[in-house]
């Protein structure tokens, strides 16, 4: 069951736990790019170490002209140094960001092949009780959201586990003051960090969740926008666009929120702590201070340890900035891993057979031309029962019609006969095997009731049943399922362009293309759902003969309420409230 956004919204809060998995998952995703992670982190230690050495470099040179008055020509050395420091860190930006890039674009294109090998794993049946938009938006904008986490984030963990310290130990024994300032100020900002932002990730949480459910919604009636003019429902269902269009304004904005009052409380600290540090070596130098070393601090020191002071809570104060990618990161993860984790199965097997049983493996040779064959097959979803014990045997060649009301079950079977899904119960046996995804695929050619059509030409989408057939075997097939009656009168016949959906097509068209695909692929078995459906009589004649001619010599199944669709079959199968009727 799908929670409301509230309900989830609530579940995430509460049971903190799920928030600890997520965090486990994307460290567990870290080490899969622990190359480009490790080096971006390296080069940005590296621009901090040059840092010091840049400060350290500019405090010499303005002692030695300012005080020491030293010529021009005595600070070539250091003037060297200065400008090959400037080079290094150019260098080692580039390398930090280049770096992360990589590592974000790495978990990106994995992530991506995830999430596409489980929708091809989870089946058709599965990704067709989710939006399709809210699909696209996870795929898309939530695995985007964690490029930040794995090229900044974690990349700044690590500068920042190291740097800082490196920067107190080299501060200490110049001046032990503005070190321990550093020592006790700069803890505040990851404290402070962690207080502001133990809310992020349940704000980006919910943006997501508002984003991809109006992803969802606005994709549904964009697909149904002919439906609701025909209603006059296109300014109602627009004003509704426009509220959920506002409910993410607002979760966006509470988000922002989050992160400027991170970002200013930050601020504030590193401001003050750089402004001890100043009034410390200023007061010094004045000589209105004696505690500590300002008594004999120099003009070199302090402006060594002033120009590193903003510098040392640089990394942190980028960590605090950084630390609002890692909080949209744990709210795309959530919706990532809910499909991730999703179960392929329908509902759980209650006592029945599992189709996947090896001892159910018999050997095809002992069936003869028996193709197909159901024993006491049972389907549910949940506490609904779909199918109840289905037993009945196919042979190679006949010619079946599945015949039943509407909400009968035959859908439910075709998916079955797929493997698109799996059997609560009993047995779905092809060619002697426990049926599966894949053994379907190579002997059974599918024609749905709405075939879809892709964006391409006419050729390609008779091709896509077999992409490596021949030009003359995908004009042979658009031949003989009647494509070419009407792409010769098209502007580049079979090469011409159509749109999504079959647009510019009638739909005694679009289903010759599904014919000739069906009749490319070649197959034993072809299945047909609902074929005549949506044709006038002289349409679905045609459509009909040319089924008759081109699937002769196959096992051909098709579902139908068309009583000429029954006539025409040798053998009728009927379903009646998810039962074989006899």
């Amino acid at each position: 069951m799908q929670l409301t956004e509230t309900d989830n919204q609530a579940y995430f809060d509460k049971n903190k736990a799920r928030e600890k998995t997520c965090a486990a998952w994307l460290k567990q995703q870290s080490k899969t790019v622990r190359k480009p992670i490790l080096l971006a982190a390296i080069a940005g230690i590296s621009n901090g170490l040059g840092v010091i050495i840049q400060s350290a470099a500019l405090a010499y040179i303005l002692q030695a002209v300012m005080i020491d008055k030293l010529p021009w020509s005595a600070l070539m050395t250091p003037l060297i140094v200065l400008a090959a420091v400037f080079i290094l860190r150019s260098v080692c930006v580039y390398w930090h960001q280049t770096s992360g890039f990589e590592a974000g674009a790495q978990v990106r294109t994995a992530l991506r092949q995830q999430l596409s090998d489980r929708f091809l794993a989870l089946g058709p049946s599965a990704v067709k009780q989710r939006q399709s938009g809210e699909l696209a938006a996870v795929t898309l904008e939530q695995v985007d959201a964690l490029e930040n986490y794995f090229s900044r984030y974690v990349p700044q963990q690590m500068i920042v586990g190291v740097l800082p310290i490196i920067m107190i130990i080299v501060v200490m024994p110049v001046n032990w003051v503005v070190g321990l300032i550093f020592l006790v100020t700069g803890p505040l900002v990851p404290i402070f960090m962690a207080l502001v932002g133990m809310g992020a990730a349940s704000a980006n949480r919910s943006q997501f969740l508002a984003m991809a459910r109006m992803s969802g919604y606005f994709l549904d009636r964009l697909q149904g926008l002919t439906t609701l003019k025909l209603f006059g429902q296109a300014a109602q269902e627009l004003s509704r666009i426009n509220t959920m269009a506002d409910g993410f304004r607002e979760k966006t904005m509470a988000v922002l929120r989050i992160a400027f009052l991170s970002s200013a409380i930050l601020e504030f600290f590193s401001a003050i702590a750089v402004a001890l540090v100043a009034v410390y070596v200023g007061l010094g130098l004045l000589g209105q201070i004696h505690f500590g070393p300002a008594e004999h601090i120099s003009l070199s020191e302090a402006l060594f340890v002033l120009l590193l002071a903003p510098e040392f809570f640089m990394p942190l104060r980028q960590l605090a900035i950084n630390y609002h990618d890692r909080a949209a990161a744990l709210g795309a993860t959530d919706a990532i891993l809910t499909i991730l984790e999703q179960d392929a199965v329908g509902c759980a097997d209650e006592g029945g057979a599992s189709i996947a049983n090896d001892a159910l493996r018999t050997s095809a040779a002992s069936y003869g031309n028996l193709l197909i064959e159901l024993n006491n097959v049972s389907k549910c979803y949940g506490k609904r029962q779909v199918l109840t014990d289905i037993d009945f045997k196919i042979e190679s060649g006949e010619k079946i019609a599945l015949v039943g009301e509407s909400g009968a079950g035959k859908t439910t079977l075709l998916n079955l006969l797929l493997g698109f899904e799996s059997a609560t119960a009993g047995r779905v046996l092809l060619n002697g095997q426990p049926v599966s995804r894949e053994s379907a695929a190579k002997a059974i050619a599918w024609v749905g009731q709405n075939a879809y059509i892709f964006h391409g030409s006419i050729k390609d989408n008779i091709a896509l049943a077999d992409p490596d057939a021949s030009e003359q075997n995908i004009i042979n097939a658009a031949q003989a399922a009647g494509v070419t009656e009407f792409s010769a009168q098209l502007p580049d016949g079979l090469l011409t362009s159509i749109g999504e959906r079959g647009y510019g097509l009638s739909g005694g068209q679009v289903q010759r293309i599904a014919l000739a695909r069906a009749f490319l692929k070649n197959a034993d078995i072809v299945l047909l759902d609902e074929p005549t459906a949506n044709l006038d009589a002289a349409n679905k004649a045609l459509l009909l003969d040319r089924i008759d001619q081109l699937f002769a010599d196959k096992t051909l199944i098709i579902a139908s309420h068309d009583r000429e669709v029954m006539h025409r079959m040798g053998r009728r199968i009927t379903l009646q409230q998810g039962r074989w009727v006899l």
